[in-house]
C-alpha cells in the first residue's frame, strides 16, 4: 500500500518569483542549481523565463519535499521564492495506443485501399467490358426522318398519359425595320411634377 501511494507522490517542484538574473547569467544559474544538486545529483531543470519560474524535477518524493522546505527558508540574492508540487499527470491509455502510448497499426484487410498490392485481393475477377459502339444504325436512321417543318410525336399518350407533341415555329418572314420598331416596349412618361416645385 505504501509503495502504491508513493507512486502518486509528486516528483517535481515548480519555483515560483525566480530573479531575473538566473535567466540571464550563467554563473547565477549555476548557483541557483547548486541549491537543489545538492539533494540529488542528475536532477532536470526547465527554466521557464516569461514566467520567472523555473521546474526541478527528481526521482524520488522524498527528494522534491526536501527541496519544497529548502526554497521555502532560503533567498536568492535577496528575493524570497516559493515552491509548490508540479502534479503528476499520467495519461491512461487508449484502445487505439500500444504499450507506449503509440497509435497502433491499421488492420492488415484495408491496406489494399491505402495503396495497390503486389497481387489483387482474393476473389477479384477483371470485368469484360463491351465492345465501343462505333455507328447505330437504328439511331441515325430515326435522325434522318426528323424534318424541322414537320409536327413529331415525342410520347405517345394514353387514358392517362398526355401525348407529347413537337410543333415547328412559323416565322412571318417579317424581318423589317418598322417591324422592329413596332416591337419595341414603349417608355414609362416622367410624372407630372408639381407646381411649387416649378
Amino acid at each position: 500500500m505504501l509503495g502504491a501511494a508513493s507512486d502518486q507522490l509528486p516528483t517535481a517542484i515548480i519555483v515560483t518569483n525566480v530573479p531575473v538574473e538566473v535567466f540571464l547569467n550563467d554563473n547565477d544559474r549555476q548557483n541557483f542549481c547548486q541549491l537543489f544538486t545538492q539533494i540529488e545529483e542528475g536532477i532536470h531543470f526547465d527554466f521557464l523565463k516569461s514566467f520567472q519560474r523555473v521546474r526541478v524535477i527528481f526521482s524520488t518524493p522524498e527528494n522534491a519535499t526536501a527541496a519544497k522546505l529548502l526554497v521555502g527558508h532560503h533567498s536568492f540574492h535577496g528575493t524570497a521564492m516559493k515552491a509548490f508540487f508540479s502534479k503528476k499527470i499520467e495519461m491512461a491509455p487508449r484502445s487505439y495506443q500500444d504499450e507506449q502510448g503509440h497509435l497502433k497499426l491499421p488492420p492488415l484487410e484495408k491496406q489494399f485501399l491505402i495503396s495497390p498490392p503486389a497481387s489483387p485481393p482474393v476473389g477479384w475477377e477483371q470485368t469484360t467490358e463491351m465492345a465501343p459502339v462505333v455507328c447505330n444504325f437504328d439511331l441515325m436512321a430515326r435522325l434522318a426522318a426528323l424534318s424541322v417543318e414537320e409536327t413529331y410525336k415525342v410520347h405517345e399518350g394514353g387514358e392517362c398519359v398526355p401525348t407529347i407533341m413537337v410543333h415547328p415555329c412559323k416565322d412571318d418572314g417579317d424581318d423589317s425595320e418598322e417591324h422592329r420598331i413596332r416591337a419595341e416596349r414603349p417608355h414609362t412618361p416622367r410624372p407630372p411634377m408639381p407646381e411649387e416645385c416649378k
